[in-house]
């Protein structure tokens, strides 16, 4: 059978760029400063689900929503079992939703502990790992919440933490497939640096465990820190110091953005069409 051969030529022209809304748009701030409401009015006003990782996230507000603590004291592992039955869901219907929410991404890092463990049991190298072995013979496997269960960052010299991060990124990709747009909840970090022997604060950073914020902060489209100005929340895009807490390659996402305000019925007001505007 001839195959037609695929034809590759350089270009001469300059290609206009056709992207117009950030794909992946990452909302940072500190506790109780009414992200949730922000995001669940999205999600009534667009396209839009929360896949909600928090515990008791979303309780109180009205939002198109899966939560993987859908049950009053419900266990961890219960949870994560949860989250893997969801996404799969999501990823069997992937593009019924515009718009992914996912809050947040702290909650996904500790996801990452179990599901990186799980992904170096699952390798050649961690074939013994939370087992009992038995002449060379592995008879029993524990799971989390068991008393020899032990996690992938117990590992010498901090090889475990390439496994928890590979979790934690391969469900990025995930996400990706499931919805065109994301935006990823996170709270924020003091950053750090050794300045005579003492922790010195420079700024603050999206709330993940080690190399994981550096490299999950480059991969995305837009970060902004949620700030808020009386009754008016916005969304802060400018880099300040040695922080990675903002920035965007989006060429229409600078500065300051509102986002929503409160009005005086109580209700609040968003404007998310001042970050999606087709």
């Amino acid at each position: 059978m001839n195959k037609e051969k695929t034809e590759f030529t350089l270009p001469e022209e300059v290609t206009l760029s056709t992207q117009s809304d950030p794909r992946d748009l990452v909302v940072i701030s500190i506790p109780k400063m009414g992200k949730g409401t922000i995001l669940g009015a999205f999600t009534r006003e667009k396209n839009a689900i929360v896949f909600d990782l928090e515990r008791d996230g979303y309780e109180f507000i009205d939002a198109r929503k899966i939560s993987i603590y859908n049950e009053d004291g419900i266990s961890f592992l219960d949870a994560f079992k949860n989250y893997i039955k969801y996404k799969n869901l999501l990823l069997s219907n992937k593009g019924k939703y515009t718009y992914l929410v996912i809050d947040g991404l702290s909650d996904l890092d500790k996801l990452s502990d179990y599901g990186g463990t799980r992904l170096y049991m699952d390798s050649i190298v961690g074939k013994k790992f939370n087992r009992e072995i038995k002449n060379g013979v592995a008879v029993n496997t524990y799971d989390h919440g068991h008393p020899e269960w032990k996690s992938v960052i117990t590992l010498p010299d901090g090889a475990g933490y390439q496994w928890t991060r590979k979790w934690f990124l391969d469900q990025i990709e995930i996400f990706r497939q499931i919805s065109p747009y994301r935006i990823y909840a996170a709270h924020t970090t003091d950053k750090l640096i050794k300045e005579d022997g003492v922790d010195k604060v420079v700024g603050s950073e999206v709330a993940l465990t080690g190399q994981l914020k550096r490299i999950f902060a480059s991969s995305v489209t837009s970060l902004a820190k949620l700030t808020a100005d009386g009754n008016e929340r916005w969304l802060n895009f400018e880099v300040q110091n040695d922080s990675i807490i903002a920035g965007s390659r989006h060429p229409n996402l600078k500065g300051k953005i509102l986002i929503s305000k409160a009005l005086d019925d109580g209700k609040v007001e968003t404007y998310w069409n001042n970050i999606y505007k087709n």
